[in-house]
């Protein structure tokens, strides 16, 4: 059975009008959108804008909240009103309804009104804040007020319906004044208490329904299904069209009308109602079962991957015509402009419709459809006046249903069904519906093979292998203006004010070509607008966007616009732009903006694909160069100089590591660093992310901006990347979208660049500081052998000379043998005169020493290294004596005899100068530290050689010189003990120990071994003896032991060559008696004495012959004094081995040989060792 439900205009959809040429019969429910437009959206609206508050609002707050379902059925059909019941059995799914329902009159600026029983204002509150609502905010300000049942329900003490539909319609005209709407809340738990007929109540919430239709005003009824008996529960589910439980909105089918409600007595009204609402049910479960039939078939139809369009189309043409009951289907092409038309496919049987046929456009029914633009439907032609139109004339369908097809914004054909027969029957919504997934899907599909087409020439272009980027983009700019249906294609680079012209498409006359583009557009229109979007910009009519000021538009009268940002990574770098001399009628659609998209990404790759192979390129010539390049500071400066010119890093900088000062420092910078990068004040710190970066070894970047501490500019982004130890490298960018990962891996590429050249520079650097150590060192060992050799010759020829002329000669002789010794001499002061006389002189001397004159004085000749060498007794060098002063009174006589450097060394022992060693070199710089410190060491040695021999001298020499002195303090405290023990001392013996000291022998008269003991402790050293103590004449004589030092008089004399004869104290003052070698050098002898000994005083100086013995003569005069009892002895003891180690015969027995006793055996050999040391000691025979 079919149903007579009226026929609804087709629903807007895409912005298209819907037409129905049928008459719609009258229904016998007046349908529900008459009484309710489609739900609001949450945004409060006001005036003529806003939508009537009504249903379709309190069912779109429910389904607000994710816990509501349904209602799964349109309101088409359903008698409702604005009123709902909510049946609930807890406070959860109370409040689950109640707040969304609230919430959504609170944002939309209503008046809320919640009549409360059970819950209390706080628990409401409670659950509006839980759900993040500004309840309190809404209360304050009376948009959301708390009423009691005694305030409105039981307002008069009992329940009256009038007087309710009163209070509410009262409240409904308060809330008109200052809200656009009111929503009521109310609890209805307080009519189970009883008091009020249930009769009564239901009576009332039919009659409300009347109230609340023709009102701004909607109202949630609340039951809670624990309270009230199961008859009450059904009454509210009859008496209310739309109900709320378990979390779902439901269509009642269970209402009942008010009318039929309060007579229950019609049995023949309850028969028709419950007649009509199975006929209903079942006649909508048939056409839902066939709606979902059909819907399987057009999606197995279109999803069928083993299909070809052309196949799908012709499968859809004959479900179209089975559903509805046409007899022919077809799709067709369009062209208006051409006025034709041609059948793509066609189903059915008819003699002019049918695949590959054409014809005019304006005798078809197709030219309706497009100027209608809207599904057009015909149920009978004659009837509807259509029997004078060419289209009826030419194909004579009687019944049409028809709708466009759009293809990327334009008219692209038609898809239709018709009969030569009438329909009896008006086009159901359903019917309207199916056309339009039909049309929608051709649609699509067409639209989808359109991109297709398009996105492979796309391909084919951009993947061509034999064509050069610019003939790429000659046919990329000619395949979007085919496209997008403009005039010019552009491909622009901007570069700050600069603008240029890259590449164009278009008409040789408009204006534009390659170069420097004519015109510059303002900020925010045109080109300048899409280089600051992220998106296409799109300008249908650049009037409507108020361009029409702009030079662009005046000077080359571009009219549509159509253009996309370009860039190399993070770097803005221009736009791909088409025009066109007049405006376009359809915007740019989705698919188009997507086109649009793909080509500039692959200008975007392609250009960041050259840019790459340039700076790779770059990169490369930048690694040679650093090749050449010795120094980490030309390191740095060559980088910056290819970061500027070539690697396009316009904004970089090297800082290198400063190990003095333990910072960072700006090294080198490019040009425009200098000016934009604070790379100064960001190395300023041993802190922040360039110390950060250094230190942890990890490149870090740094977001410009805000309150970073740094220079307000255009820079967005820093990156930092170490370079090793040596330093970091930095760049940055001014571009918005700041530096992108490949930008990012190319930074760090040219940093490990420059990190490896100087980690290769000072790899280099270290190999060359190392091979210059070892030639040094090779230089050094053989100087070191060289000079070892001469000082071991110089060495052995000492040990063998026996005069102080020897050495010195051997000294010289040694010395000027060496390379690169030109000349070596001795010499001494003349102290009358004050001139250094050579004394002797070895290697090309070629008259210089004869020609040239050395004083010790303040003159020119005195202030030469030789004489500074005897003044001061410090070596003295003069590296170059072509450029030193001090050199000048003999810089041409050395230089003319190959002399280029000298040095003058004293020759001095223990404070004596026995000349000064001079040493002349026939290239500059020879005396270095070592040079010197191997000579001042030779010198010391010469020296000392020069003194032993000279005491040597003062032992064996038949001939001595005697120096008689007078020292008021001879040290050692001997002559302050002296002077206060008013006492003599006279000097006995000295004795040479092994270890090199002193053993002096002291005679003291007139004083006691009491005393001395007494004044032992102020002796400087505490190794001090009474041998004994004995009287001589009326004289107490004490024998002292004394150890003295090297400091000593004794010492002292003894190491200048010097013989201490005698020494007597008494009153303060010693007499020294000092004999020396009769060639000795007296003077240098008397200088050193006086230098050690200020107080002392020469009174003589005598040349005396020493008495020297024989052996014969000594043997004589020892046995002279011996015994001849105790020379048997001593000789018994001798031969018998008596004093070998260990003894070979004992004194026992020796003395039982020699008929004797032990003891006289040793009384014997005792005084004959005594007289034996006599001769040795006391007659000087062995001194010390």
């Amino acid at each position: 059975m079919k149903s007579d439900a009226a026929v609804l205009p087709y629903p807007p959809t895409r912005g298209r009008r819907t037409t129905t040429v049928a008459f719609v019969p009258e229904r016998r429910r007046p349908p529900l959108d008459s009484h309710f437009p489609t739900p609001m959206s949450m945004t409060p609206l006001s005036g003529s804008s806003r939508e009537r508050l009504d249903l379709g609002s309190g069912i779109e707050a429910l389904q607000s909240s994710p816990e509501f379902r349904g209602p799964v059925e349109p309101f088409d059909g359903h008698y409702c009103n604005d009123h709902l019941a909510l049946i609930y059995e807890s406070k959860t799914e109370q409040y689950a309804a109640v707040v969304p329902y609230l919430r959504q009159g609170i944002e939309r600026g209503e008046r809320c009104m919640c009549v409360i029983d059970d819950s209390t204002e706080a628990e409401l509150l409670a659950a509006l804040r839980g759900a993040g609502i500004d309840a309190d905010a809404a209360v304050e300000s009376g948009q959301l007020t708390f009423h009691t049942v005694e305030e409105t329900y039981l307002r008069d003490g009992t329940f009256e319906p009038d007087g309710m539909i009163d209070i509410y319609g009262e409240i409904i005209e308060e809330t008109k004044a200052e809200y656009p709407a009111l929503r009521i809340s109310a609890e209805i738990s307080w009519l189970a208490e009883g008091g009020t007929p249930l009769e009564k109540f239901m009576e009332y919430e039919s009659r409300i329904n009347e109230l609340f239709d023709e009102e701004d005003c909607i109202a949630l009824c609340q039951y809670d299904r624990r309270s009230f008996p199961s008859e009450t529960i059904r009454d509210v589910i009859r008496t209310h069209p739309h109900l709320i439980y378990d979390g779902t909105v439901c269509h009642n089918f269970y209402h009942v009308p008010p009318e039929d409600f309060f007579d229950p007595d019609d049995a023949e009204q309850e028969v028709d109602r419950m007649m009509g609402t199975l006929l209903d049910r079942t006649e909508a479960k048939v056409a839902l079962e066939s709606r979902e039939r059909f819907l399987r078939e057009i999606y197995d139809a279109t999803a069928d991957p083993s299909l070809s369009f052309g196949a799908k189309v012709e499968r859809l043409l004959e479900l179209g015509r089975a559903w509805f009951d046409l007899d022919v289907g077809y799709f067709a092409l369009t062209d208006e402009d051409e006025d034709e038309f041609e059948v793509i496919e066609a189903v059915g049987s008819h003699e002019k419709i049918r695949p590959g046929a054409s014809g005019d456009l304006s005798v078809s029914y197709c030219q309706n459809v497009l100027e209608l633009d809207e599904p057009v439907s015909v149920l009978n032609a004659e009837e509807e006046g259509w029997t004078g139109d060419p289209a009826y004339d030419t194909y004579g369908l009687e019944s049409y249903f028809g709708t466009s097809l759009v293809v990327g914004g334009k008219q692209y054909g038609t898809l239709c069904f018709g009969s030569e027969s009438s329909r009896g029957r008006p086009f159901t919504r359903s019917e309207y519906t199916f056309l339009e997934l039909m049309s929608q899907w051709v649609s699509y599909e067409l639209e989808r093979k359109e991109r297709e087409r398009y996105q492979r020439k796309l391909y084919e272009i951009t993947s061509n292998p034999d064509q050069t980027f610019e003939e790429k983009i000659e046919r990329l700019l000619e395949l979007g203006c085919e496209r997008f249906g403009l005039e010019y294609g552009i491909l622009g680079r901007y570069d700050g004010d600069d603008a240029e012209v890259e590449a164009t498409v278009g008409p040789a006359d408009g204006g534009v070509s390659p170069g420097e583009f004519p015109v510059r557009p303002k900020a925010g229109q045109y080109c300048r607008k899409a280089m600051d979007a992220d998106e296409p910009v799109g300008a249908p009519d650049v009037r409507e966007l108020g361009w029409d000021d702009d030079p662009v538009y005046r000077e080359l009268g571009f009219e549509s616009y159509f253009g996309v940002k370009i860039a190399t990574g993070s770097e803005p770098y221009g736009t791909l732009a088409f025009c066109d001399t007049s405006t376009r009628e359809d915007p740019f659609t989705d698919a188009e903006h997507t086109f649009l998209e793909l080509m500039g990404q692959w200008v975007n790759y392609e250009l960041e694909q050259r840019r790459r192979e340039e700076q790779l390129a770059a990169l490369n010539e930048m690694s040679r160069d650093l090749m050449n390049v010795e120094t980490v500071s030309e390191i740095a400066e060559t980088t910056v100089e290819h970061a500027h010119e070539s690697l396009r890093l316009p904004l970089s900088a090297v800082a290198l590591y400063d190990a003095e000062n333990g910072r960072l420092a700006p090294e080198a910078q490019t040009t425009r660093a200098e000016d934009e990068l604070p790379t100064a004040t960001l190395c300023n710190s041993t802190s922040g992310p360039v110390w950060e970066a250094f230190v942890a070894g990890e490149m870090r970047a740094i977001d410009v901006g805000g309150d970073d501490g740094l220079p307000a500019n255009d820079l967005t982004q820093i990156l930092v990347v170490p370079l090793d130890r040596q330093g970091v490298f930095l760049t940055g960018t001014a571009s918005p979208e700041k530096f992108d990962s490949l930008e990012r891996d190319f930074v760090e590429t040219t940093a490990a660049t420059v990190e490896s050249a100087c980690t290769r520079a000072d790899r280099e650097q270290l190999l060359h500081e190392r091979e210059e150590t070892l030639e040094d060192q090779n230089e050094t060992l053989e100087r070191l052998n060289r000079i070892n050799t001469t000082i071991r010759n110089i060495d052995q020829a000492l040990v063998q000379a026996s005069t102080r002329e020897e050495i010195e000669e051997v000294a010289c002789e040694q010395l000027a043998d060496v390379g690169p010794y030109e000349l070596a001499w001795v010499g001494e002061q003349n102290t009358v005169s004050d001139v250094i006389e050579p004394r002797t002189w070895a290697g090309d001397e070629n008259g210089y020493l004869h020609d040239e004159r050395m004083t010790v004085d303040d003159t020119p000749e005195g202030r030469g290294p030789a004489g500074r060498a005897v003044e001061t007794r410090e070596p003295q060098v003069v590296n170059d004596i072509l450029s030193d002063r001090s050199f000048a009174p003999w810089r041409q006589s050395a230089l003319n005899r190959g002399y280029h450097a000298c040095i003058a060394l004293p020759l001095t022992y223990k404070d004596t100068l026995y000349g000064i060693l001079a040493v002349y070199a026939g290239q500059p710089g020879v005396f270095d530290s070592l040079e010197r410190a191997v000579l001042t060491e030779l010198s010391d040695t010469i020296a000392y050689a020069i003194n032993a021999v000279e005491s040597k001298k003062a032992l064996v020499t038949d001939e001595v010189t005697e120096l008689e002195f007078t020292v008021e303090d001879i040290g050692c405290g001997i002559t302050e003990f002296v002077e206060q023990a008013d006492c003599t001392m006279s000097l006995e013996n000295l004795v040479s120990q092994g270890d090199g000291g002193l053993r002096a022998f002291f005679s003291m008269h007139g004083t006691t071994t009491e005393e001395i003991r007494e004044f032992a402790p102020k002796f400087p050293t505490a190794d001090l003896t009474v041998v004994s103590e004995f009287s001589e004449g009326d004289d107490r004589v004490c024998l002292v032991d004394v150890t003295l030092t090297e400091d000593s008089l004794a010492g002292t004399v003894l190491q200048h060559g010097g013989r201490l004869r005698r020494l007597d104290a008494d009153d303060g003052n010693a007499r020294v008696t000092v004999a020396l070698a009769s060639d000795a050098a007296v003077r240098e002898f008397v200088e050193m004495f006086r230098t050690r000994y200020p107080n002392a005083t020469l009174h003589a100086q005598h040349t005396r012959q020493q008495v020297q013995r024989t052996s014969a003569e000594f043997q004589s005069e020892v046995v002279e004094e011996l015994t001849p009892r105790q020379l048997e002895v001593l000789q018994t003891a001798y031969f018998s081995g008596y004093f070998e180690k260990p003894r070979t015969r004992t004194g026992t027995e020796i003395a039982s040989s020699l008929d004797i006793s032990q003891p006289t055996l040793n009384t014997h050999l005792r005084a004959a060792q005594r007289k034996l040391y006599h001769q040795l000691f006391e007659e000087g025979l062995i001194q010390a």
